[in-house]
């Protein structure tokens, strides 16, 4: 189901949990198997960093095993921040 979404559009972390109905151990959880499995067909699970709104600080080296957004923002502390957005870009062109 996610990847059959991700594929029409890019969504953000939230939109994903508001239209699944799912926890965000849940979702990350079927993030990562999406990402396995469109990689084992040539594709890529393409992951848009959360931004901080407030210096524009962005979370694009953050470890992947986090896929949500932070908490607050490392340089000025805000927890103005953006979620991450997610698609999937196919191998067959």
């Amino acid at each position: 189901q996610v990847r059959g979404l991700l594929l029409r559009d890019t969504l953000s972390f939230s939109t994903l949990r508001e239209l699944l109905g799912l926890s965000v151990r849940q979702l990350e959880d079927e993030l990562r198997h999406v990402e396995r499995s469109v990689r084992a067909r040539g594709g890529r699970l393409v992951v848009l960093p959360p931004l901080c709104l407030a210096c524009e600080f962005s979370f694009r080296d953050r470890e992947s095993r986090h896929l949500h957004a932070p908490g607050r923002c490392p340089r000025c502390r805000s927890e103005r921040i953006t979620d991450p957005a997610f698609r999937i870009e196919s191998g067959d062109g």
